[in-house]
């Protein structure tokens, strides 16, 4: 199955025009459209697309790196801005498996992490040595509930209270791949104890080696506070940007899978950029109502956004671009008439300098991965790594709508398959964007992934809401798996309301306390 699935793109191309149409029954003799004198043609249909320039990316003190398939390497660079570690802590969590780290093996290849962190252009505070625990963990077997692990994540938690003073961020060296001990530290350090933390498997973390060590660093940094690149100020993909404050927002809710205790509220992400180079999306995160798609809280999760910004810019934007995650098309017209709204809301909140109300110029576009549009090179040389590539990079491809203002942007190099683009709807535009600037914009915002040094497939802010969203899930893990101990299963049990108050339990107050606020402790 895996195999078919990641044909390259001219395997796949041969076999749709192929053998794909001949199953379908849509060509040959005994072909039914053949019989109502409708013919198929065995060629693609060729439509109009460019090659967009690739933005310069920037980083400290360093030329930019050169850019090859929308991809660098971190060979040499230090992050456009640094973040400071000066009190941070490393767990060597023992599960019994060949993998297991101790303090006594894992100190040197914890302080050659600390060196990376260096000499990526990070602060570290070479005077205070991380604190480090051995956490022996409870073996599965003995656990209370072996598939949520309750006393192993309790030890971990006596582990972090024993360390003085409270570190704000932890290294954690994990010994196994188990979901419930990932999912558990996130709940308990997110929601409970207000610590950033890092998850590292041991199985790769005590090789010591320096290109994953430095990716690694890119996560320490982006949690703290830090910018890991941008784009340079002097490239005019970003000139329209710069012009004005500028704020990127990124939503997405996500839902209860079928497996899930029936009931289980949906999560829903808002995450706004507060800097000029667009390295920093903190994130609001809220439980709404089952399988709802439009954000319940969208107007109070604006004005958090809103104050982070202000708070440090001291000014509100000017101009939004909000991409929108996760809607199907039928949905278009209702994020406009249902989200637009509560987006205004949020704005009369609020008073402009000049005291008038404050109303900054709007744009909403839906970013979509969820159809069936492929691309495929008419030519050799427009391919990516020769003729078993696809195009994967710089492309916007006009297979639009007469009525919309929508196009395709097929802005990463596929590792293997062929590459899906995404395809960008506006819904609401304010600024009177024109499509080569929109287009342009929306490519450079590719290279910004912060955990990256490639280009993605989508725009960071919705990339970003999609992780916060999914950082979410951790919290409510045993109820969106229906384990024992969920007061309902997934084809009965105690009522809806039963199960919403079991997950407001488990969310608490969520990720707001005073160090992981404001952070993008979901990276």
């Amino acid at each position: 199955m895996i195999l078919v699935a990641c044909q390259p793109p001219n395997v796949n191309a041969a076999s749709i025009t192929g053998e794909g149409l001949n199953s379908l029954g849509l060509v040959g003799n005994n072909s039914p459209l053949e019989q109502m004198g409708l013919r198929v043609k065995s060629q693609m249909a060729t439509v109009p697309g460019r090659i967009l320039p690739a933005p310069k990316v920037h980083y400290n003190n360093r030329a930019a790196p050169e850019i090859t398939n929308a991809s660098w390497n971190l060979r040499g660079v230090r992050f456009a801005s640094g973040a400071k570690i000066d009190n941070w802590a490393v767990l060597f969590l023992q599960d019994g498996g060949r993998d297991d780290m101790n303090v006594a093996t894992g100190r040197p290849v914890a302080m050659s992490f600390a060196t990376m962190c260096s000499k990526s252009g990070m602060t570290v505070n070479t005077k205070q040595a991380p604190a480090m625990r051995d956490v022996p963990l409870p073996p599965k077997r003995e656990d209370a509930s072996p598939l949520t692990r309750p006393r192993a994540i309790d030890t971990i938690k006596k582990a972090l209270m024993s360390i003085n003073p409270k570190p704000r961020i932890v290294l954690v060296v994990l010994s196994s791949q188990d979901n419930a001990i990932y999912n558990g530290i996130k709940h308990l350090c997110d929601v409970q104890l207000d610590v950033l933390t890092v998850c590292v498997q041991a199985s790769k973390f005590k090789d010591d080696k320096p290109q994953y060590n430095a990716n690694v660093a890119l996560k320490f940094n982006a949690k703290l506070g830090g910018i890991n690149h941008s784009i340079d100020p002097q490239d005019k993909v970003m000139a329209w940007v710069r012009a004005q404050p500028t704020m990127m927002i990124g939503s997405d809710v996500t839902h209860p899978s079928p497996g899930s205790a029936r009931g289980t509220p949906s999560i829903a992400a808002v995450v706004g950029s507060v800097d000029s180079q667009f390295g920093q999306f903190p994130a609001s995160l809220r439980l709404q109502e089952s399988k709802k798609e439009m954000i319940t809280d969208l107007t109070d999760m604006m004005i958090e956004r809103l104050n982070a910004f202000q708070v440090r810019n001291k000014v509100l934007p000017e101009r939004i671009l909000f991409f929108r995650d996760g809607v199907s098309e039928g949905q278009f017209l209702t994020v406009r008439d249902d989200e637009l709204p509560k987006v205004n809301a949020a704005f009369a909140k609020y008073k402009s300098r000049d005291g008038k109300p404050y109303k900054p110029k709007l744009t909403i576009l839906i970013a979509g991965k969820r159809h069936h549009t492929r691309f495929f090179p008419t030519k050799n040389e427009d391919a990516d790594k020769g003729i078993t590539r696809d195009i994967t990079y710089h492309l916007r491809l006009a297979v639009t709508s007469v009525y919309d203002f929508d196009f395709y942007l097929q802005s990463h190099a596929g590792l293997q398959g062929t590459t899906r683009p995404t395809h960008y709807t506006v819904v609401h535009d304010e600024n009177g964007f024109k499509s080569d600037e929109l287009q342009g914009l929306t490519y450079g915002m590719a290279y910004l992934f912060a955990r990256a040094t490639r280009a993605v497939s989508v725009v960071p802010p919705a990339y970003y809401a999609d992780l916060a969203c999914e950082r979410g899930r951790c919290y409510l893990y045993q109820l969106l798996n229906a384990f024992e101990g969920a007061t309902s299963i997934k084809s009965g049990g105690s009522s809806d309301e039963e199960v919403v108050k079991q997950a407001q339990n488990m969310w608490g107050r969520g990720p707001t306390g005073t160090i992981i606020k404001d952070t993008m402790f979901y990276i």
